[in-house]
């Protein structure tokens, strides 16, 4: 367990300083977010001469940078500056330390000392030894969000295609192993979104898969990270959906709907879902084979007649497919009747 903490949080290679068998391992920067707790990965060495001196009882300690006071000592975790716990044991040359409820104090760069039975007594100091600077955020960054199979960071809209297999992923730092932060999915459909949640070595990931169909067409997917620090922080990233898809629900209707009467206007209107946005096409049934009468979604007859009676089809058409609808137009002719006087 210790062996998969001690690797979080590396933002920088691990460095060591080497003189006469001392010798020290920790990364040069770690980041800690305000109010939660902070990992230092570390292991050293001591001279062959102070084998016999180093005792479990031994003292590991941490100081600030410029300061003669420890800020972390062993013997007493919780009365310095910096409050913790400092894992393994000094026989087994381990210097790797858990920092709590880091602040904006805590910033600046530390150095290891050990202290043992009087004679060992060491400083891991600069310049030959690396110091590890600690880098405090206010509050947490955004998550990431990418989508795959392209595998690449989305921008604020994304095109896919309808019956497409869509993976998107969340990830987020986490900052503090026993702590870490959980991310959640939220969607603008009515329906609950869950997706899959796992950890690697420096972050919490949460892939979404679905099937993508028409209805995710604009639909904003939304991830929140939210980390346990001293009150509850939550950020989001949020990502619109854009779906390509053929032709759907396409339909006709007649304005004025109800009877149509010779001589009036009447105009045929046609609709569809589709994206990219379709070219309507109109046909009768009077054509064999049927030719174009008009293009666009509307289609007006001006003084009509009965020879304009007949079935009239719209065409939706797009690049990723076509479909079509038809009404049955109707013109009654008018009958005009012609009153004589009655004989007396």
């Amino acid at each position: 367990m210790m062996e998969t903490l001690v690797t979080f949080l590396l933002t920088g290679s691990l460095i060591q300083g080497v003189l006469c068998g001392f010798n020290i391992s920790l990364p040069k920067r770690v980041e800690a977010l305000n109010g939660s707790c902070v990992f230092i990965p570390c292991t050293f060495d001591i001279d062959q001469q102070y084998k016999d001196n180093l005792t479990d009882s031994a003292k590991r300690m941490w100081f600030k940078a410029g300061g003669s006071t420890a800020v972390f000592d062993s013997s007493s975790p919780n009365t310095g500056l910096l409050k913790g716990e400092i894992f393994g044991t000094a026989t087994q040359n381990n210097c790797t330390t858990r920092i709590d409820n880091v602040d904006q104090s805590h910033r600046g760069s530390y150095y290891f000392r050990i202290e043992a039975n009087g004679k060992l007594q060491y400083n891991y100091t600069g310049p030959t030894y690396s110091q590890v600077q600690i880098g405090v955020l206010a509050s947490p960054p955004k998550p990431t969000l990418s989508v795959f199979p392209d595998q690449q960071k989305v921008r604020k809209e994304v095109e896919v295609f309808e019956g497409s297999s869509v993976s998107l992923r969340c990830s987020t730092k986490i900052f503090c192993p026993s702590r870490p932060p959980s991310l959640t999915w939220s969607s603008s459909l009515i329906e609950s979104v869950t997706g899959q949640q796992y950890q690697s070595q420096t972050d919490i990931i949460s892939d979404l898969n679905f099937t993508v169909s028409h209805r995710h067409h604009r639909v904003t997917f939304t991830c929140t990270a939210t980390h346990q620090i001293q009150k509850q922080n939550t950020t989001k990233r949020s990502h619109l959906l854009s779906v390509q898809y053929a032709p759907k629900n396409t339909s006709v209707r007649i304005n004025p709907a109800g009877l149509v009467l010779e001589g009036r206007s009447v105009t045929l209107s046609c609709s569809s879902d589709a994206n990219p946005a379709v070219n309507y096409t109109w046909y009768r049934d009077t054509e064999r084979p049927l030719n174009p009468v008009q293009t666009g979604p509307n289609l007006t007859i001006n003084n009509t007649d009965p020879t304009h009676s007949g079935r009239y089809y719209c065409t939706a058409e797009n690049k990723h497919g076509t479909q079509n609808s038809s009404v049955l137009l109707y013109v009654q002719i008018q009958t005009h009747f012609c009153l004589r006087p009655a004989d007396n």
